[in-house]
């Protein structure tokens, strides 16, 4: 046990000493996360979302919007795997069979991208200089579908990966003493947040010419794109098998004790602390991700964003939160978690959104037992997750009243075209601003705080049942309506974005 742990502390959660994981050949999780954060960022990150959806294919405001709703709705099913991980061991391990299994799903998703060749731009391209009066793909979301899909499924593999990666985390923080309790969760959040600022320069670079209103002449196609992401995940498939340390070994689980932990954990989520906390995740999110139609429309349209601009934002905002995690781990580890956010909420909603993720894991460490780890941060995980696309539906359905979709009203670009599009956002925005008051009714104040609300013991089983009733109703909604937006006959219908039919 040597290799694996080093001095134990009474004010851990979990005996056996913390995971030695500075160590070259033992910080394999950690290098999964660097993995996790370029694959991530791909798959429903915003800046390959709008290069590929927005400025290659020319998706309506509506509808580009629904490509990252449906890419993004799978993630939610995260709390069926943290099950998985929790209660069916493979090979006598909890974490790094679903973790290689979810890297497997994600390169075999990988190879059909690659496999359906090199999808026609909306504009006819002319050598390096792209003709925007010429189309090229009339049949633009009947080309963008399959990829959809595609990274739909690459983005439900990567949910099993990250759940399993994140219990192994939070097994990590539970071995913890109190005074610097979440260090490795701050640490896995920087080796992620890395990756994710080496795949937006990926991007900068490579996907940077005519055929995406670049400024380069050289660009890599989308096939030879999504072969560079097949090999990160066979990069994970390795990290995850030869350098990650899961310390327990458990037998395999009967089918008996299985539903025995599953009755154990639908007794344990009636905790107040747990559902209070996910329910702010859902509602925080869902407040902080209305956006207008036009949003995208704006910045492709009017603000003539082409990749390497929309590269640079983004690149220059995680650059900077990757200093900002850096210095939470060093002097923030004990401030007020409710303090941050308010600030983070004010000034700079991509920390907002960030930072409640890495809370969300810290008080998971908290309210967990060392058998519902996964699950646990699953269920919150899925709370958020349910909140994004439905989120994007939201708003798409505020702006159907606007009608700022199409791109008619920002070429014809009038005083009343500008007011409409105004509006929209400003709706939006007003939204967006009432997760403040989320975050004072429903967030804690620090780990301590969380321990001294979990000692009084309030169940609430009546709204467990509630929760998990409406969380069904908001996944079953979402799907519906990201089917039929992307449909002809029905896109049009205000419900789904549409201007009316």
């Amino acid at each position: 046990m040597e290799e694996l742990s080093i001095e134990k502390d009474s004010t851990a959660l979990d005996s056996g000493g913390m995971i030695n994981y500075k160590k070259f050949t033992k910080g394999g999780l950690f290098y999964n996360k660097f993995f996790q954060g370029i694959i991530g960022d791909f798959v429903f990150g915003k800046v390959f979302s709008y290069t590929f959806f927005q400025l290659y294919l020319n998706l309506d405001g509506h509808q580009y919007n629904t490509a990252m709703a449906t890419i993004q709705t799978l993630w939610a099913l995260k709390f069926i795997w943290g099950i998985a991980s929790d209660a069916i061991p493979i090979c006598r391990k909890r974490r790094i069979p679903y973790m290689v299994l979810g890297w497997i799903g994600a390169f075999i998703a990988f190879v059909f991208c690659i496999a359906m060749g090199v999808p026609e731009p909306y504009y006819k391209v002319d050598g390096c200089i792209v003709n925007m009066s010429e189309v090229s793909n009339t049949d633009n979301v009947a080309t963008a579908i399959p990829y959809i899909y595609a990274i739909a499924f690459a983005t439900s593999m990567l949910a099993v990966c990250d759940v399993a990666s994140d219990a192994l985390v939070i097994e990590y923080n539970r071995r913890e003493p109190v005074e610097i309790r979440g260090q490795a969760n701050v640490t896995a959040a920087i080796f992620q947040a890395i990756g994710r600022v080496f795949v937006i320069i990926l991007i900068a670079v490579t996907l940077n010419g005519p055929s995406f209103n670049g400024m380069f002449c050289f660009e890599l196609s989308i096939p030879q794109y999504f072969i560079m992401m097949a090999v990160f995940s066979f990069c994970g498939i390795l990290t995850s098998l030869f350098s990650t340390v899961e310390h327990s070994k458990v037998k395999t689980v009967s089918w008996k004790k299985f539903t025995t932990y599953l009755k154990g954990f639908w007794q344990a989520i009636a905790e107040k602390q747990l559902l209070c906390f996910a329910v702010y995740m859902f509602l925080h999110f869902f407040l902080l991700e209305v956006k207008s139609s036009a949003s995208v429309k704006i910045k492709s349209k009017w603000a003539k964003v082409g990749p390497f601009a929309n590269t640079t934002t983004s690149l220059i905002a995680k650059s900077i939160y990757v200093v900002a995690m850096y210095v939470y781990k060093r002097y923030l580890i004990n401030a007020n978690w409710r303090k941050i956010n308010y600030a983070m909420n004010i000034f700079i909603i991509f920390f907002s959104l960030a930072m409640v993720e890495l809370i969300g894991l810290q008080v998971c460490a908290e309210v967990s037992s060392n058998k519902y780890e996964a699950i646990t941060f699953g269920l919150f995980m899925a709370s958020w997750s349910a909140a994004y696309p439905n989120a994007l539906v939201f708003g798409n359905f505020i702006t159907s009243f606007f009608d700022v979709s199409k791109d008619f009203r920002y070429i014809r670009d009038s005083s009343e075209d500008r007011l409409y599009v105004f509006g929209s956002v400003l709706t939006c925005k007003m939204v967006n601003l009432l997760s403040i008051a989320v975050t004072i009714l429903l967030m804690p104040k620090q780990k301590v705080d969380v321990q001294k609300k979990i000692k009084l013991q309030v169940e609430l089983p009546r709204a467990r049942t509630l929760l998990f009733t409406l969380f069904i109703i908001c996944l079953g909604y979402v799907i519906t309506s990201n089917i039929l937006t992307m449909l002809p006959r029905t896109s049009c219908y205000p419900l789904f974005g549409g201007s009316g039919c």
